[in-house]
């Protein structure tokens, strides 16, 4: 891990340690009134368990494999969207309550943190968790129909799916794989294309669970092509995560571009988080893009939407991207949002066309709120003229 993110590291476990202290304390102060005083020790020493299992079996997974290790990343990565609602029910709780004192409304005496008041939120937090798991199981197909106002030799139609972050290992395993892979070959595509995240940090549970020979079986009469995402660099995996890829039959794009058969230029750019996470820095676009010729389309996979000055002066037609999960569990997407000039869905600048996925697979925490999972299908057609 670079310098740079050792200070941001270290705030984030600060922050995960008081947030949960805190969570462990409302609980406490609620349903716990209702428990024997003298097993308020056993408490902590559970809920501290529980709160840790997660960043427990991750160090676990690295130093000591083992189906141990494994589940208490699965256990703690629900607790994790668990602990993430209940600190806000419990946060707006307590606005309320102090909102209600500075107005007069609440008296100052007596406990607020009732039993009602713990259970119910405890309750509103299980529901919405065990929704978010069941919503990022059930996968969508979005559709988009765009024009490219260019000529791709006899080429007049184009159909591309794109499956972007599938962060398959160990929490999005073979079957939702299986199932991913079942609706892309329905679709029937010409071409499909996985711009990044492809790969959890779970590289080991990829090739136990025979994910690569998996991958092989999608159907696409071009080929599959993706790009490397944040986290095929994460812990130094990249080269390890590229082998198993290619024995997967997906052509990882570099920084480099292709042309396919109908006169297409299929561009793949390393992710921007590679100068940070390995300390080398991807090449420019105007660099990567040498030798292409600009009447031709160009299609452009780039992990993060980062940046669109850049493609559109470079001439991009068409850029696919992801990584935002548009926020994965609300309310976040409001952050996505704000940061990312578009988080989710379709623009379009003058001859510059971008489609952002939020999709298919989940990080650490397996659970969907207020986004879906989805596979984008999309057809292209080719058709020179106004480019307005």
């Amino acid at each position: 891990m670079q310098k740079k993110f050792i200070l941001p590291t270290v705030g984030l476990i600060i922050l995960y340690v008081m947030s949960n202290y805190y969570i462990g304390l409302r609980l406490w102060q609620s349903i716990g009134t209702l428990a024997a005083s003298g097993i308020v020790s056993y408490y902590w020493i559970v809920f501290s368990f529980v709160a840790g299992s997660y960043f427990l079996g991750r160090l676990g997974a690295i130093y000591f494999p083992s189906d141990y290790s494994d589940r208490a990343i699965w256990y703690g990565s629900h607790w994790l969207g668990l602990a993430f609602y209940l600190l806000l029910f419990w946060l707006l709780y307590d606005a309320v309550i102090l909102a209600g004192r500075f107005g007069g409304v609440f008296l100052q005496e007596g406990n607020p943190y009732s039993p009602g008041a713990g259970a119910a939120i405890l309750a509103a937090a299980i529901a919405i968790t065990i929704y978010g798991v069941r919503n990022a199981g059930i996968p969508r197909v979005r559709q988009y129909d765009i024009t490219i106002n260019k000529q791709a030799g006899s080429c007049k139609e184009l159909h591309v799916v794109m499956i972007s972050d599938l962060h398959l290992g160990l929490l999005v395993g073979s079957k939702r794989l299986m199932q991913g892979i079942h609706i892309i070959n329905e679709l029937d595509p010409d071409i499909v294309l996985m711009p990044g995240d492809i790969l959890d940090e779970n590289v080991g549970a990829f090739v136990e669970n025979g994910m690569p020979e998996m991958l092989r079986g999608i159907q696409s009469r071009l080929g599959v092509f993706g790009v490397l995402g944040s986290h095929e660099y994460i812990y130094g995996h990249s080269e390890k995560a590229l082998t198993y890829l290619k024995q997967a039959g997906i052509t990882i794009l570099r920084d480099q571009y292709i042309k396919l058969p109908n006169d297409i230029y299929l561009v793949g750019r390393d992710d921007s988080f590679k100068k940070d996470l390995i300390g080398t820095p991807r090449q420019t676009l105007e660099t990567i893009l040498r030798g292409c010729s600009r009447d031709l389309p160009i299609i452009l996979m780039d992990h993060q939407p980062d940046n669109l000055e850049e493609a559109q002066l470079q001439g991009i037609d068409l850029q696919l991207s992801g990584h935002t999960h548009h926020g994965q569990m609300f309310p976040m997407g409001l952050l996505t949002q704000a940061y990312f000039e578009i988080d989710w869905g379709y623009l379009r600048k003058k001859q510059y066309q971008i489609i952002v996925s939020c999709g298919y697979g989940t990080w650490v925490a397996p659970l969907r709120v207020g986004t879906i999972s989805e596979i984008v299908d999309i057809t292209i057609k080719f058709a020179p003229g106004d480019s307005r």
